[in-house]
């Protein structure tokens, strides 16, 4: 553990290094990358000194490091380290790039010293860029070569390889083991199964749909690259996550080329995927191409076979005011626009009496997360595959519910009464306190007490909105109104804030239908601007 306000143990990044790749050369030794695997071997043999200032540099966020900051305690003779680091081609040092990426390090008083004749109140950004337009990257780095001493990790990408797989998630990195260590984030313990990927094929597949997918960030600087990106992203595989981060790909894709004006391609990107929004998307860009007459079979397509609701709410609202479901309105009439649109509401709401929250999701999927939690952590083959996940592989899958039937049904038996469904919640809540959960936000459970949010809720409206949230987590994960106001024991309701010039979005119409259907008292309150 580590202490707030404290210098960590000598050896703390040097161990979650060695946690780290252990952990990984355990389960994927037999499909990793011979550079990988001379590279990991490589640190392992390295001295102690080497391996905690080369896990240093991979906790630092930009590749390229000035030589002067690397002054850590636990690192006795850095000089001495970035030799040997560099004897076994861990690092590069004063590594040949693009300027812009070295130029930045130097402090504003350093580019004056290279470059006096420069504007000396002008901002560092702007003599930066002064700079990288007025001189080629030769000319540059040889002026910066005598006055800077920098290095690199020589090949990120094999430590990213194996970041990827240790976590699983391109949102963690190194600082988790932090947030663990000081106790900030606590896990659920689950058995872990082997691997995520059965085969190098697999494993290649997924990575070579992961840089894909980085490459669509610059669609919009190259369109050219569009038609390239889709030709190597136009087949389905059977890697799920491959697959799902194909998907996402594709929907970039076309996304980036509707907003740079390039609607035959970005059509062409939308049919090649089938999932939401990817066909609404079509339907608008040949609305903009060839008027809403274009696009009667595509809306005919999706009336006959939604795959969504929120697909099917689309092609009843296409081209028509105030078609598909229509919530119940309360219109209040404001003298100024407002500042803080929730923060206003819920005053009004609350002035005689009761209290409330913003909660949007939060409040059912707490509710539902608290309910559901061994479901959530069962030992479901290729569900958790690394120690700091908050949720399983699949959480938000088609078929997350189905694997799980057995112990859904279990658990909604177990709490049929309400007495008992109280008890699994208020249970759940003291027991996994503070533990992390995909579902679950406990600040909400801090702002309001669980009992006073039970008190308030009939019981039968929380088992509803549980069950229903559990099996539509990949559709219906938002879209709930802004406000939970509760106006005494057994009175409350949820409330979705408009501004002057805000409107539902479809998913919204959608929760609000369901909310009707499930006896659930929602409503929009509608603040209209009068002068």
């Amino acid at each position: 553990m580590l202490t707030p306000n404290q210098a960590p143990p000598e050896a703390y990044y040097q161990n979650n290094c060695v946690e780290l790749f252990a952990f990984t050369m355990d389960r994927y030794a037999d499909l990793l990358p011979r550079k990988v695997l001379s590279d990991v071997g490589c640190y392992l043999q390295a001295s102690n000194s080497a391996q905690r200032l080369f896990a240093r540099l991979l906790t630092r966020k930009r590749r390229f490091v000035r030589v002067d900051s690397l002054n850590y305690a636990e690192v006795a003779n850095v000089t001495a380290a970035i030799a040997e680091l560099a004897d076994c081609g861990l690092v590069e040092v004063a590594p040949r790039t693009n300027a812009d990426a070295i130029l930045p390090l130097l402090k504003k008083e350093e580019i004056h010293n290279a470059w006096p004749h420069l504007d000396k109140r002008s901002r560092k950004s702007d003599l930066v860029d002064k700079i990288l337009g007025s001189y080629s990257d030769q000319h540059i780095y040889k002026r910066l070569q005598t006055r800077l001493a920098w290095l690199a990790i020589a090949d990120p990408a094999s430590w990213d390889l194996m970041r990827l797989l240790y976590f699983g998630d391109e949102a963690q990195d190194w600082a988790t083991f932090v947030l663990r260590d000081l106790g900030m984030t606590r896990y659920e313990e689950v058995p872990l199964d082997r691997r995520q990927f059965t085969d190098s094929a697999e494993l290649g597949t997924f990575l070579e749909y992961r840089q894909l997918h980085h490459y669509a960030h610059r669609v919009s600087e190259h369109p050219a690259l569009a038609a390239f990106l889709l030709d190597s992203l136009d087949q389905e595989v059977d890697n799920r996550f491959a697959e799902r981060r194909r998907k996402r790909a594709v929907l970039h894709i076309g996304r980036r080329c509707e907003q740079a004006g390039l609607f035959t391609i970005a059509v062409r990107a939308y049919d090649t995927v089938r999932m939401h929004p990817a066909r609404e998307r079509a339907v608008r860009v040949v609305a903009k191409m060839d008027g809403k007459q274009g696009c009667a079979d595509r809306l005919e397509e999706i009336r006959r076979s939604p795959l969504s609701e929120e697909e099917a709410q689309f092609a009843e609202r296409f081209g028509k005011r105030k078609a598909g479901f229509q919530p119940p309105t309360t219109i209040v009439d404001i003298q100024t626009p407002p500042v803080a649109v929730e923060a206003e509401a819920l005053a009004m709401l609350i002035a005689n009496g009761g209290w409330g929250m913003h909660v949007e999701s939060g409040l059912v999927r707490t509710l539902t997360g608290l309910i559901y939690w061994p479901v959530l952590y069962a030992a479901v083959p290729g569900a958790f595959t690394n120690p700091f996940q908050i949720g399983p592989n699949d959480l938000v899958a088609e078929d997350f519910v189905d694997v799980r039937k057995a112990l859904i049904d279990e658990i909604e038996s177990a709490t049929a009464s309400d007495a008992a469904f109280v008890d699994q919640l208020y249970t759940t809540a003291c027991v996994k306190q503070g533990v992390t959960n995909a579902l679950v936000n406990w600040q909400i459970l801090e702002r309001a007490q669980l009992l006073d949010i039970i008190s308030a809720m009939p019981v039968e409206h929380m088992r509803r909105l549980t069950q229903f949230y559990i099996r539509n987590l990949n559709e219906r994960r938002s879209g709930l109104p802004d406000l939970f106001v509760a106006y005494g024991p057994g009175d409350y309701e949820f409330v979705e804030v408009k501004g002057p010039n805000d409107q539902l979005q479809p998913g919204q119409r959608v929760w609000f239908r369901h909310l009707r259907e499930l006896g659930i008292p929602a409503r929009v309150l509608k603040l209209r601007l009068v002068r």
